[in-house]
């Protein structure tokens, strides 16, 4: 395209003559400027440029635009940098004047920028590139959008907002300054601001704009103003005075708050107040109040008397606090702390047990309160009444004690009922089948005998059968013996060092330890209160068992760890209000099968052989039976390297 131009020749002339006068002439403009060929590449540009870009931009390389990406004014639309203005500028030979459009620089920050770029042409008015000059909008948009967000704001506040010159005439007037006062904007405007003021407040408003010509501030001032319609309201005031560029005041801006229905709260509110307190006056009941922003409280004297205080004393919640007595004294501080921080907007209602300063005595007092609120919502005041319930309370805590003494027995006369139950249902089961199998082999041995008495070949070796039976119904009868006076055990428990015991189970087995070639890894143990035999018995088993089912050469660790109560209650269904430790007898030998592990703490239960394994199959039945005599819990694991884990769980002191 070529176009011949004669408005530019002079300045064409001379960058043609001096690409370096053309470079000191950019850098002197005092906006943003660059230029481009006339393909659209980048020749010049000045800091200006460089600096709202974000960017220095490489000469002779990019395209059109230094910028690194162009959006529309809504700040959504991108704008291809081959459609810029400058682009357009070249392909069309024409200049785009004053587009706006929004740069964003490589930060991510963003200018609002107006575009003007122009075409360059030659002597011979051929278009040879462009010069673009931009113009930093920024400033002049935000500066906008502030006045008309603020306009906003005044326009839909709830407060009348209200401009006035230092002699009280009024220069603007939001909608509700009109719905407060009744006037409309052109029907207030121009005229004086006493059209507001009732006549006994007149002097009001010369004292106001004394302060505000002094530069001062009035802030929350509470008065009357009238209506249009003549009625008198009460409102709050907040008066600014207004400056010009030069800091000169020259009027002033007034938030007027309507506050008539706050007022008359207040006042029911303190009528409501003298009425309760005349209503209470002839009764015995105490009445108080609570300041919750500043910890005051003012008490009757009613109250005073109940509570053991001087009349005179000056009161505070702290000081209420230190009535509480010891023992209640952490339920009821939480019972105040929510009181104050929980359960806003509820009615108080609580018992607390105090010791009167004045004479000792323990009294139980019924408190009673419902809160007041301040205009943000949050409780304010405690408004309520006390009542001394001390004879009622010994009472009702006798009563309570004589019924948790009868439940308490009755609980434990079930559980001893129901643990003799289970005795008697596992000795029907001993005497009808584990009793029953020796006698069975006895009786088959004796008739074998007397079907044959002269084989005395056969004799010798029945007898040694009956004799071997035999030996095994003692063996059965003497643990059941031992399991039985388990169940009846009581009144031996005392501080026993677990230590101590497991030295001496240590020192029974210390032959068979060194006979196995036993390694044994034993920590430090705890104190807790039990029976040392049943102890000493329960360790003893578990050591056995650990040293008889190791094939190879064992290895035993005995360790502890602490339990809490929260996770004994969890896990094991153990009472929570007192701590446990975990001792745990760990082996290196044959393991058990997880569906095996609860059924191996059963009376006479074997997982194997007599002929594998010796033993009447009725040692871990007594484990479990002594750790609950102890309220304690027993559970057995695999390893996962290999070997049993058998965990007791004990009450520790």
């Amino acid at each position: 395209m070529s176009t011949k131009r004669n408005n530019n020749n002079g300045l064409i002339k001379t960058l043609t003559a001096s690409p370096l006068l053309e470079k000191q002439l950019i850098d002197s403009i005092p906006a943003a400027v660059y230029t481009t060929d006339l393909n659209g590449r980048i020749l010049h540009f000045n800091d200006f440029a460089a600096k709202l870009w974000g960017r220095s931009p490489k000469i002779g390389h990019d395209l059109w635009c230094g910028s690194w990406k162009i959006f529309k004014p809504d700040g959504l639309t991108a704008i291809p940098l081959d459609t810029c203005p400058m682009a357009v500028t070249l392909r069309t030979g024409k200049p785009v004047v004053g587009e706006e459009i929004i740069i964003e620089r490589p930060d991510g920050t963003r200018s609002y920028v107006l575009s003007t770029p122009k075409p360059l042409f030659d002597v011979a008015g051929n278009l040879v590139g462009a010069i673009n000059i931009f113009e930093d909008l920024t400033a002049r948009r935000i500066n906008n959008d502030s006045l008309r967000h603020l306009a906003a704001i005044v326009e839909s506040s709830d407060d009348a907002i209200i401009s006035k010159t230092l002699d009280g005439i009024v220069t603007s007037w939001n909608k509700s300054a009109e719905r407060i006062f009744g006037y409309t904007a052109p029907e207030i405007i121009g005229k004086h601001i006493s059209i507001l003021i009732p006549a006994d407040r007149q002097d009001e408003e010369p004292a106001i704009l004394k302060q505000l010509s002094e530069g001062k501030r009035v802030d929350h001032f509470e008065t009357e103003r009238v209506t249009k319609q003549g009625h008198i309201i009460d409102i709050s005031l907040t008066i600014s005075p207004i400056r010009n560029e030069s800091g000169v005041i020259v009027g002033a801006s007034k938030i007027a708050r309507d506050i008539t229905e706050q007022k008359r709260g207040e006042l029911m509110l303190r009528l409501g107040e003298e009425r309760f307190r005349m209503a209470v006056a002839s009764t015995q009941l105490g009445v108080w109040e609570v300041d919750l922003r500043n910890g005051l409280v003012s008490c009757s004297d009613e109250c005073r008397d109940i509570l053991g205080l001087d009349i005179g004393a000056v009161a505070s919640l702290e000081s209420l606090k230190a009535l509480l007595h010891p023992v209640s004294n952490t339920r009821a501080l939480l019972q105040l702390k929510s009181l104050v921080e929980e359960n806003a907007g509820q009615d108080y209602d609580a018992v607390h047990r105090i010791v009167r300063p004045a004479d000792q005595e323990q009294r139980w007092v019924r408190v009673r309160g419902a809160y007041f609120h301040g205009r943000d919502g949050r409780p304010e005041r405690l408004l309520g009444t006390l009542l001394d319930i001390t004879t009622e309370k010994e009472v009702e805590l006798l009563l309570e004690n004589t019924v948790q003494q009868r439940t308490v027995e009755l609980i434990r006369s079930n559980e001893r009922l129901g643990k003799s139950n289970r005795d008697l249902e596992e000795f029907a089961y001993i005497a009808s089948h584990d009793l029953q199998e020796p006698l069975r082999k006895i009786q088959t041995f004796i008739d074998m005998i007397r079907e044959n008495p002269g084989d005395v070949q056969a004799f010798d070796k029945y007898f040694d059968k009956i004799s071997a039976s035999a030996r095994r119904m003692s063996t059965l009868i003497r643990d059941v013996l031992n399991y039985s006076r388990l169940s009846n055990s009581e009144g031996g428990a005392a501080e026993t060092d677990l230590n101590d015991v497991l030295e001496d189970v240590l020192s029974d087995f210390e032959s068979a330890i060194v006979e196995r070639g036993a390694q044994v890894v034993l920590g430090p143990l705890p104190v807790i209160v039990g029976e040392a035999s049943q102890l000493r018995q329960l360790f003893a088993n578990l050591f056995g068992n650990a040293l008889k089912f190791s094939p190879e050469a064992p290895l035993i660790k005995i360790h502890q760890k602490p339990i809490t109560p929260a996770d004994a209650a969890i896990q094991y269904s153990l009472p929570e209000n007192r701590a446990y430790v975990q001792i745990t007898v760990e082996d290196n030998g044959i393991g058990i099968e997880e569906q095996y592990a609860d059924k191996i703490f059963a009376i006479f239960k074997r997982l194997h052989t007599r002929q594998q394994y010796p033993g009447t199959g009725i040692g871990l039945a007594i484990c479990k039976k002594i750790v609950e005599n102890h309220q304690g819990h027993i559970f057995a694991r695999n390893k996962p390297e290999g070997g049993t884990a058998m965990d007791v769980i004990l009450p520790v002191m």
